[in-house]
């Protein structure tokens, strides 16, 4: 992909041009449908766009950015991955379906009374009461009863889960507003990086 920089300097597009070029980040030639960690949305690959960041003496390195308005995710294969888990880029990653394997089993064992049957749920049992104020389960379908609700119905909204709605809310207000990213950042004025440490092994203490 060419990156084009039209808002920036005539001097430092060329160097521009050749770290996007260079950035093991860059989106792959052949676009491809991804999803992005930071925004949580699709996007696609080839509506990514370089930000240079300019440095002293004239270089310039940069990132890839998320094409989603404001979003600070970068870097394809950083924060944002193909939704197609055959992709090249995936390789490595893998998921498993083996948690919830375990889970359909371990609820579906229970535990054997005296009479060597298997006890039913009992929420006013300790044990039972205990487990339920360790793991929260936001579906709750087939077991509202549990929480005094009918079928169907959700419980009402904690003052945890309502602030929570709105950070949502308010972010999703910006990734669908006008993007404010610069095209291009100035880090002239930064320091440089502290040389390479020049140790050897035998002079690390550990």
């Amino acid at each position: 992909m060419d990156a084009q920089f039209p808002s920036l300097p005539p001097e430092f597009q060329q160097a521009a041009a050749d770290a996007a070029k260079e950035d093991c980040f860059g989106p792959p030639a052949e676009p491809c449908l991804c999803f992005c960690l930071h925004c949580q949305r699709e996007v696609m690959s080839d509506q990514m766009w370089f930000q240079p960041a300019l440095k002293k003496n004239g270089k310039v390195d940069g990132f890839w950015m998320c094409p989603t308005p404001n979003c600070g995710g970068a870097g394809f294969g950083f924060d944002i991955f193909p939704v197609d888990p055959d992709h090249p880029a995936n390789e490595g990653w893998h998921s498993t379906d083996d948690d919830g394997e375990w889970e359909e089993d371990a609820e579906g064992e229970g535990e054997e009374n005296e009479t060597g049957g298997v006890d039913s749920y009992d929420p006013a049992e300790p044990e039972y009461a205990e487990l339920d104020e360790m793991e929260e389960d936001d579906d709750i379908e087939g077991e509202e009863w549990k929480l005094g609700l009918q079928p169907g119905e959700q419980p009402p909204e904690t003052p945890e889960m309502a602030e929570s709605r709105r950070r949502w809310e308010k972010e999703q207000e910006r990734y669908d507003a006008a993007d404010e990213r610069p095209r291009w950042i100035d880090r002239s004025d930064e320091p440089d990086p502290p040389p390479p440490s020049t140790w050897s092994d035998e002079e690390i203490p550990f």
